[in-house]
Order: structure tokens, then C-alpha cells, then sequence
């Protein structure tokens, strides 16, 4: 396996991995103490509070963020192990791909 082929396995695979735990977590949360499974995420500006509070939709809503965020971290792996090699074209693909992805975050709407 090739070094790019290993970050964009291991980024996407601890992503996963992540995401299932704070998913599962949350979940868990939720059964034990007898709630509801929450119908909406928290707010950004609230998530710590609630995470410290221990809060199953908070745990739920972190998840679904690293979900979201693993591919942007896999672009980005993949930009860095393409640079280390110094494959330039790669490199602009890459760089073209990552620079989209956060261009429709920030100028989407919910």
C-alpha cells in the first residue's frame, strides 16, 4: 500500500471509528437514563456545556460532526502525503478539492 493510500485508510478508519464511539456513547446516555432520542443537534455555542454535562444529544451531535468532518481530513491527508512525495499535480487536485468542500460549508445554508 502506497503512503497516500495509508493516510486516506487510517484518516477515514479513525473517523469512523470516532464517530461510532460518541454516536454509541450518546446512545447509551439516552438508555440509561430513560429519555427520548433527541430529534435535533446542539447548538455549537452549547456543545461543550452540554458534553460536560453529559448530555446524550450533545454526544450525539459530536459525532455526527466528526462524520462530517472525516472526509475534509481525509482531503487534507491526502494533500500533505501528496506534497511529501512531490506529485505538484496531485497536490493542485487536492489543494482544488479541499478549498470547494470549505467554500460550500461556509457559503451553504441549513
Amino acid at each position: 500500500m502506497d503512503p497516500v493510500e495509508k493516510v486516506v485508510h487510517w484518516v477515514l478508519l479513525v473517523g469512523l471509528l470516532v464517530s461510532v464511539a460518541l454516536m454509541g456513547i450518546g446512545i447509551v446516555l439516552g438508555l440509561v437514563r430513560h429519555e427520548d432520542l433527541p430529534s435535533g443537534v446542539v447548538a455549537p455555542d452549547q456543545l461543550w456545556e452540554a458534553l460536560a454535562d453529559g448530555e446524550a444529544a450533545a454526544y450525539l451531535t459530536l459525532g455526527l460532526l466528526a462524520l462530517i468532518v472525516t472526509p475534509f481530513l481525509r482531503v487534507a491527508g491526502s494533500l500533505v502525503a501528496f506534497a511529501r512525495e512531490r506529485d505538484g499535480r496531485y497536490v493542485l487536485v487536492s489543494a482544488a478539492v479541499l478549498t470547494l468542500m470549505c467554500l460550500s460549508v461556509l457559503l451553504g445554508r441549513a
